[in-house]
């Protein structure tokens, strides 16, 4: 869970056990955990029997700000308390109401006010208001070196027992998209089974996360392999829009994949046997005859030269503004012109 940025007490360990305060303002770079921040206050300051008469909502982008104090004033209706919530809090320009700023250092009793925001300006009269009068949360991504506590702290909040070498190996695949990270942590509880009673190991984090990584990705290279324009794109924007993967972290998956390849072909033209090529290129046995096959389907030098391509492509990503989606779509687009869209034959084994 996020961290407060200027309260000393976890503001969520406070929640729990003195119930909520009068107003609370969520800001951050990691949407994930302002969203898990905002929840978690939502529950515990009004039960959801009591939600249809009891909660208002605005957006900065279009609300007034007389419309706010009119909900925050306004008595709970059969229950404890109202809860108000203000998205893109930091568009509403609430600090120029001395009506709002006195609302915050005498806020209603029976209200709970959160504010949430891309980042509030803490230089700002009302920031030191918020900060003196309710509980500031800062939901910022967590830094690299926290991540594996991170994730190990999550994990445990949803009762799921993983070893560090399996969290370190999740982190490895999936880079600090805690969303990807934390539903992938559920894809693999299911996977090895709550009621197993084993912690959760590298093996199941590769069998889950790694194998479906690696199936998109053979996926796109075939398409592109067999001409496949439409699918070809497809899986581009799969990968990168719906796995929300990282241009980079894209490439060096989709690099590792056409090494295999050229090893496997090159093997291939050698004669040489499933074994030698499985010991060659180093995938499991389920994994080496889909890349055999995929292999044989193109001469060694599409390949080589796809590869060179991917090179070139890593250095535009690292050294150039344009947008990773576009970049890679260019080099799909790329591969896909110079594929030769005759399928090469090669000895069996």
């Amino acid at each position: 869970m996020a961290a407060p940025r200027t309260t000393k007490l976890d503001p969520f360990d406070d929640l729990e056990k003195n119930g909520p305060r009068p107003i609370y303002a969520i800001d951050g770079d990691e949407r994930m955990l302002v969203d898990e921040a905002l929840r978690f206050v939502r529950e515990r300051a009004l039960p959801k029997t009591a939600r249809d008469f009891n909660v208002d909502t605005f957006s900065g982008h279009d609300a007034k700000v007389v419309r706010v104090l009119e909900a925050l004033s306004t008595l709970p209706v059969f229950a404890d308390r109202r809860f108000v919530l203000v998205t893109a809090a930091d568009e509403l320009e609430l600090e120029k109401s001395e009506a709002f700023l006195a609302y915050i250092a005498k806020p209603n009793p029976t209200t709970v006010l959160v504010l949430v925001a891309d980042k509030f300006d803490a230089r700002t009269k009302m920031y030191k208001l918020l900060s003196a009068h309710g509980v500031v949360i800062r939901c910022d991504k967590p830094k690299a070196r926290e991540l594996p506590e991170f994730v190990a702290k999550h994990a445990r909040a949803m009762g799921v027992s993983i070893a560090p070498n399996a969290v370190r190996v999740l982190i490895d695949l999936l880079g600090n998209d805690l969303g990807a990270i934390l539903r992938a942590l559920e894809q693999v509880d299911l996977y090895v089974g709550p009621k197993s009673g084993r912690a959760i190991g590298i093996e199941d984090v590769e069998a889950v996360v790694a194998n479906s990584k690696e199936e998109s990705i053979f996926a796109l290279t075939d398409a592109l392999g067999r001409g496949q324009r439409a699918a070809a794109m497809r899986g581009v924007h799969g990968i990168l829009e719906v796995s929300r993967e990282a241009p980079l972290r894209m490439l060096a998956m989709f690099a590792r994949h056409y090494r295999h390849l050229i090893k496997a072909r090159a093997a291939i033209d050698t004669g040489a046997s499933r074994g030698d090529i499985q010991r060659l290129v180093g995938l499991a046995p389920f994994q080496v005859d889909g890349v055999v096959e995929q292999a044989r389907g193109r001469p060694l030098s599409v390949w080589a030269s796809g590869l060179a391509s991917l090179q070139s492509t890593d250095a535009k990503l690292k050294g150039s503004r344009l947008d990773g989606t576009r970049v890679m779509e260019q080099l799909a687009l790329g591969l896909l012109r110079g594929s030769d869209r005759t399928r090469a034959r090669a000895p069996s084994d």
